[in-house]
């Protein structure tokens, strides 16, 4: 009897781990990050951009999910956290100030913006009802920022993306 209760706490430990039953974790690099069961397909293209992306509807453009190490963000000669915080605080601008107006224009135009901190890890949202964008950047590293872009995705459920940083 002892054995039967052993093997089934064992069978039934691993599948109490996930963020939640609707979530699916993906490993991307170093990174975990929890987004929406089943996708239509999930497609990785190893170039120096690094992209993921995840899709949930089988109508072009729609639905989709992508992840992607920004190598392209014109951050203004600052650190990206930096930069980052100059963009959302709009009587501060520590870096060039091309670059910061630039950057709001795309990104705060018609979005609700605002950053999640974790413990080694900042979080700057950039949501709106038909694209929503999330740049995180990590304290400990050398100026890596990873860009997170959904078309579909509630502020809540981004969110839930980095549920094991925040």
């Amino acid at each position: 009897m002892n054995k039967v209760f052993v093997l089934s706490l064992i069978l039934f430990f691993p599948f109490s781990l996930s963020a939640s039953e609707r979530d699916l974790r993906i490993v991307y690099g170093e990174l975990d990050f929890f987004i929406p069961n089943n996708p239509v397909v999930v497609g990785y293209l190893g170039t120096g951009s690094e992209i993921l992306i995840a899709k949930y509807s089988d109508e072009p453009g729609k639905d989709i999910i992508g992840f992607s190490l920004d190598k392209e963000v014109n951050t203004g000669g600052c650190s990206p956290e930096v930069f980052f915080r100059s963009v959302l605080n709009a009587n501060e601008a520590e870096c060039n100030t091309d670059a910061v107006e630039s950057f709001r224009y795309v990104f705060m135009k018609n979005r609700d913006s605002g950053n999640w901190s974790g413990d080694d890890k900042e979080f700057f949202y950039f949501i709106g009802s038909d694209k929503s964008t999330v740049f995180m950047t990590e304290k400990t590293s050398d100026n890596k920022t990873y860009k997170i872009e959904s078309n579909f995705l509630s502020k809540k459920r981004i969110k839930g993306i980095f549920s094991s940083y925040l």
